[in-house]
């Protein structure tokens, strides 16, 4: 089991490398185009309504709900019965997709002027967020099919393609703003969007085809298989709703409001702290999830558990290190990631401020992605409902708090914004690890004791490179070549690779030992890992 994990989240995390990279490209491209612009600003406002509706109706709601179903029937040997329910799953969403976009495309001059309150002053930036927002109402649709193949193919072990697919979005966005954008502006970004979402599903139909798969038209809503995945999706559906709306929508009206440029900064302090989220937070979760499935069932609750307790430390043994780098070196990160062109000193310093607040909450983002998962395999999705709305309804009332707290004479603005997500993160998965440890007896003391020595690593590779930064100084030394500044942060990096894996070793940290195995594995002729010495 540990094996098949490993590997399978070695794929996972291979191409989620990849895909942040051109994540991280894509980002760069467009702030060296756009800069943190008013146009860019509506483009994210913009971008607020396509992605709700995606994750209601698709992300995490049907896939979270349809996984564990269509994994059942395959464990149970049913496969012809299993593809009859996904038929009627694809069929369903596309109509509720399509309908959803097109009522949305007509009502857009009405609600944006509520969703963009702070564009409300600007007739022609409110425009042109409405516009936008119509153009990319035709991305769910494409995501929704790409999204339910990803769940087809990670039901049945298979992650390459799916994995890929994220890849293959950022490249068309990153060529259609090279290449279009000095003709059609911030349209070519919008169009970018649809396009790669387009690509994102073309590009897992040859495995799919491989597999020969069997979907047919039916549609078939009273099918007890149907019926059940819409009962576990409803809850799911409200939670995702939830969370990815009402929070990006008060963001944006709050951000609107302050000074310009403020949303596109915090829209790229987040997606910064979804890199290493994404690497290794989503690819571990995705990659095992469908054991999860398999064992709850199966009734096999002790392999549930040690899957489970394996996966929680494996993530914090990765994102704690990743989140207090973050925070230290938060300013050259921005600088060498996204500082071209037109994106300022201004920009830089906006972003960086937001950074820092998003990354405390980082531990907490990867927690609750693998947490809510072992609620799915159990196919309980209300649990997760209630503690994300809860989350959701503090998240809220931090941002408006926070948004205008004085801190040595300014308002924290954006800063505030993310802090309160990151407080309110990190209490959901408090909450959902004491609503699990009843139902699975997960090991609380001895998991508590692991994290606990991983987080004493974390600190103490954290002042190794507070004292490195402050010897060289060069965190304020930002006026030097990218060239110099990459080579920079690669010696912070390696001073905090260095400093995090000898402190694992010294204070015994058990994940250290599955890392290297693993690495080992991929390296003919190399020795095992030995114990440290006690």
């Amino acid at each position: 089991m540990r094996q098949g994990i490993v590997g399978a989240t070695a794929i996972m995390m291979t191409t989620f490398v990849a895909s942040r990279f051109l994540g991280w490209l894509r980002l760069s491209v467009i702030g060296a185009y756009f800069g943190l612009s008013k146009e860019l600003d509506a483009f994210w406002a913009a971008n607020v309504i396509p992605e709700s509706l995606f994750n209601l109706i698709v992300a995490g709601a049907i896939t979270s709900a349809f996984i564990p179903v269509f994994t059942s029937y395959l464990a149970k040997e049913r496969e012809a019965e299993g593809w009859h329910v996904a038929s009627s799953v694809i069929n369903a969403m596309l109509l509720v997709l399509v309908t959803a976009s097109g009522v949305l495309w007509v009502a857009a001059p009405w609600f944006m002027p509520y969703l963009a309150a702070g564009f409300r002053g600007d007739p022609a930036q409110l425009s042109l967020a409405t516009d936008l927002t119509r153009i990319m109402l035709l991305s769910p649709i494409f995501m929704g099919l790409s999204s339910l193949m990803t769940g087809v193919l990670n039901s049945y072990r298979q992650f390459l393609s799916a994995a890929v697919a994220p890849v293959v979005y950022n490249l068309v966005i990153i060529l259609f703003t090279v290449f279009l954008s000095p003709f059609l502006g911030i349209y070519a970004l919008a169009w970018g969007v649809v396009v790669g979402a387009l690509m994102m599903f073309l590009v897992q139909v040859p495995e799919l085809t491989f597999r020969r798969t069997r979907y047919s038209l039916t549609l078939d809503l009273g099918h007890p298989g149907l019926r059940e995945i819409a009962t576990l999706t409803a809850p799911r559906a409200l939670a995702q709703g939830s969370a990815f709306f009402v929070i990006p929508a008060v963001n944006t009206a709050l951000a609107t409001g302050l000074v310009s440029g403020s949303l596109s900064a915090l829209n790229y302090a987040f997606a910064l702290m979804l890199l290493p989220l994404g690497v290794f937070s989503m690819a571990i979760s995705a990659a095992i999830f469908p054991s999860l499935s398999h064992f709850a069932a199966l009734g096999q609750t002790t392999r549930l558990r040690a899957a489970l307790a394996q996966a929680i430390r494996l993530i914090l043994f990765l994102t704690l290190p990743s989140a207090i780098a973050m925070m230290v070196l938060r300013r050259p990160i921005v600088h060498l990631l996204f500082q071209y062109r037109e994106f300022s000193d201004f920009a830089r310093e906006l972003t960086a401020a937001a950074f820092l607040f998003y990354a405390i909450g980082l531990a907490g983002h990867a927690l609750v992605q693998i947490l809510t998962r072992a609620f799915y395999a159990a196919k309980d999705t209300r649990t997760p409902l209630v503690t994300t709305l809860v989350s959701i309804a503090a998240n809220v009332a931090l941002a408006f708090v926070l948004v205008g707290w004085v801190v040595d004479g300014e308002p924290l603005g954006i800063a505030g914004l993310a802090l309160a997500n990151s407080i309110a993160t990190l209490a959901e998965a408090a909450v959902l690890i004491a609503l699990l440890q009843p139902r699975i007896h997960l090991p609380v003391f001895s998991v508590s004791f692991a994290v606990l020595r991983q987080l004493s690593a974390a600190l103490i590779m954290g002042i190794s490179i507070f004292g490195y930064v402050h010897l060289t100084n060069f965190t304020v030394q930002l006026e030097i070549s990218k060239i110099g500044l990459a080579l920079q942060l690669l010696s912070a990096f390696a001073v905090a690779g260095a400093s995090y894996l000898a402190a694992c070793w010294l204070l015994r940290v058990g994940e250290l030992r599955l890392v290297l195995d693993f690495f080992r594995r991929l390296t003919p002729g190399a020795a095992p890992v030995t114990e440290p010495p006690r």
